[in-house]
């Protein structure tokens, strides 16, 4: 796991996150009278005030720092409000770290869906020639390259918070099994992109693309902004893309 000071050198702070403000309450004659369904809106409210404390706290300074206490200050809400919505810390840091893995998936979708699209346009008897995969490779490599780079320079706290799921995963089972989830939701695409030119074992591929993709991604966040290259990842992955597509002067 990266350090605290580390991780602040590439790090925006988190508290820039947004929280949407409480619904105003419905006016009835001279007094206020608040509704059952904006009372169940103001709760949300808060529980989802308190997740993304859990995760700042996280991501700041590391899964021992979250306390009731820790999340209740930042949060800024009253220390009981902490245990009205949630059990006990474990529960607490379960379902932010389930909010983050939900909250994440939509731009890896994004950028797999360009994938599938450019590979999409060759037909099947084009991807066994080698100047096709090489096409392939090189435009992969600066698609995928860019995607990295702008996960390293717009959402590293992204990244640090994926670190920490899958490193701390044996926190609790709970914990655990959405660090694997995650991870199986990243790789389980890969398998599919690597099949094209390996049908006897790209998930051996993917975990090695994998495994490459996200050690740039963990390296880079302990780095100022002005020294993440992305004409290094672009070659780095060119060159792995390369011989994973059996191209081996790529």
């Amino acid at each position: 796991m990266c350090n605290a000071n580390a991780r602040h050198s590439n790090i925006a702070s988190m508290n820039s996150v947004r929280i949407p403000e409480p619904a105003a309450a419905v006016v009835t004659g001279k007094k206020k009278r608040v509704s059952s369904g904006t009372r169940r809106e103001k709760g949300e409210q808060t529980r989802r005030k308190i997740l993304n404390a859990t995760l700042k706290i996280i991501c700041r300074d590391g899964v021992r720092a979250v306390t009731h206490r820790s999340v209740a200050a930042e949060a800024g809400v009253h220390l009981s409000l902490t245990t009205y919505y949630f059990t006990d810390i474990e529960q607490m840091m379960k379902e932010a770290f389930q909010q983050f893995c939900e909250a994440s998936q939509p731009d890896l979708e994004n950028a797999l869906e360009a994938a599938y699209k450019y590979l999409g346009s060759f037909t099947r008897s084009e991807l066994r020639k080698r100047e096709t995969r090489e096409k392939i490779c090189h435009e992969m490599a600066i698609m995928t390259g860019r995607h990295v780079y702008n996960q390293i320079i717009h959402n590293p706290e992204r990244l640090a918070l994926e670190q920490i799921l899958f490193n701390e995963a044996r926190l609790s089972p709970e914990i655990h099994k959405l660090g694997v989830q995650q991870r199986e939701k990243q790789i389980e695409p890969l398998i599919t992109l690597c099949r094209i030119f390996n049908r006897k074992d790209p998930e051996i591929n993917a975990e090695l693309l994998f495994g490459s993709i996200t050690s740039m991604e963990y390296h880079a966040v302990t780095l100022h902004r002005d020294e993440v290259d992305e004409a290094k990842i672009v070659a780095l992955l060119r060159r792995l893309l390369g011989w994973l597509g059996g191209l081996k002067s790529a």
